[in-house]
C-alpha cells in the first residue's frame, strides 16, 4: 500500500498523463494579496496548460532541479461570461469582469506527501525528494495555508461526483491553434447548489433502501451512502466560494473522443430518476456514464 500511496505523490509531482480538473477562478478583490504582482500577466486556460506542460518536462529533463514545482507560477484569467448561464448576473448595469485561479501546485504536492506519511509511505518518500527539499517547499507556500484550494484533480477518469455540478447547457467549446478544448462552466454557486441537492436526494435513496435497520446496509445503500458523501464534500468546498466564482471541469485532449459528453445529462436523469424513488432507471443512467468512460479508466490498468 505505501508503494501506491507514493506512486501517488509521485504522479502529483510530475502530473499524471491523463488528468482531468475542477478549477475555481475568483474575482480579483477575493484573491490573496500575495497573487497580486501576477494578476497583469494572468494566462488565458490553453497558455496556462501549456506553461505546465512545459515547466514538467523540463524538470523531468534537468535532475539537478527540485523535481517539485515551483512556488510561484502564473495565474490563469477568464471572463466571467465565460460560463453560458451568466449572463443573468449582468443586471443594473454590471458588466463583464476577469476571474482569475490560482494553479497551487506545489501546495497540492506536499499535500500528496502528507498523505503519503499518514499512510505508511514516509520511508519511501525521500526516493523521490529529499526530505530537506520538501521542508523548504513548504516554507515556501506557508503564506498559502489559510487560502482555500482553487483545484480538484484526477487522473483517468472524471469522479462521478462532478458530473452533478453541471448541465449540458454549461458546455462551452473553444479552438486553440486549431484544437478544440472541452470544458463545462458554471458559477461556483450554481454548482454548489446542484451538488448539494443530488446528495440529499442519493443520501434520502440510500436511506430507503437500507430498509428498518440502518445499520445492517446492504452493499447497494453502503454505495448510494458513500456516493453521498462524495456530493457532500464536494458542495461544501464549491460553497466556500462566492457568487462571483465560478467552475470550471476541463476534460483534457485525451478525452475528445467522447465529446459531446452526455454524463452531466445521464448524472440529471438519474436524480431525478431517484427523487421519483425509480432506482432501476437510475441505476441505468449512471450505467450510461460508467460504460461512456469505462475505456478511459481501463488505461490506468494498463499503466
Amino acid at each position: 500500500m505505501a508503494l501506491v500511496n507514493v506512486g501517488t505523490a509521485f504522479r502529483g509531482i510530475i502530473g499524471p498523463p491523463i488528468r482531468f480538473a475542477l478549477r475555481v477562478y475568483v474575482p480579483q478583490e477575493e484573491l490573496d494579496a500575495e497573487h497580486a504582482p501576477a494578476i497583469a500577466r494572468a494566462l488565458n486556460p490553453f497558455e496556462g496548460g501549456v506553461h505546465e506542460l512545459t515547466e514538467q518536462l523540463s524538470r523531468l529533463a534537468d535532475t539537478s532541479h527540485s523535481p517539485l514545482p515551483p512556488a510561484r507560477e502564473p495565474l490563469w484569467t477568464i471572463p466571467f461570461s465565460t460560463a453560458p448561464s451568466s449572463e443573468s448576473r449582468f443586471v443594473g448595469g454590471v458588466g463583464d469582469f476577469p476571474v482569475f485561479h490560482a494553479p497551487q501546485r506545489l501546495r497540492r504536492s506536499l499535500r500528496l506527501f502528507s498523505d503519503a506519511t499518514l499512510n505508511d509511505g514516509a520511508q519511501l518518500l525521500p526516493l523521490l525528494v529529499p526530505e530537506k527539499q520538501v521542508r523548504d517547499a513548504a516554507r515556501e507556500i506557508s503564506g498559502e495555508l489559510f487560502e482555500p484550494l482553487y483545484t480538484r484533480e484526477s487522473a483517468y477518469v472524471v469522479p462521478l461526483a462532478w458530473f452533478a455540478g453541471f448541465t449540458m447547457e454549461d458546455r462551452v467549446v473553444t479552438v486553440h491553434a486549431g484544437h478544440e478544448v472541452h470544458r463545462l462552466v458554471a458559477p461556483a454557486d450554481t454548482a454548489a447548489r446542484r451538488v448539494i441537492q443530488g446528495a440529499q436526494i442519493v443520501e434520502d435513496a440510500a436511506l430507503a433502501s437500507a430498509g428498518t435497520d440502518p445499520d445492517v446496509m446492504s452493499e447497494e445503500a453502503q454505495q448510494a451512502k458513500a456516493f453521498a458523501d462524495d456530493l457532500t464534500r464536494l458542495g461544501r468546498w464549491l460553497g466556500t466560494f462566492s457568487p462571483a466564482s465560478l467552475v470550471s471541469l476541463d476534460y483534457g485532449s485525451l478525452a475528445d473522443r467522447i465529446q459531446p459528453d452526455e454524463s452531466p445529462r445521464d448524472m440529471a436523469d438519474a436524480l431525478e430518476l431517484l427523487r421519483s424513488n425509480d432506482q432501476g432507471a437510475a441505476t441505468a443512467a449512471l450505467r450510461r456514464i460508467f460504460q461512456r468512460w469505462s475505456p478511459l479508466a481501463h488505461l490506468q490498468a494498463a499503466n
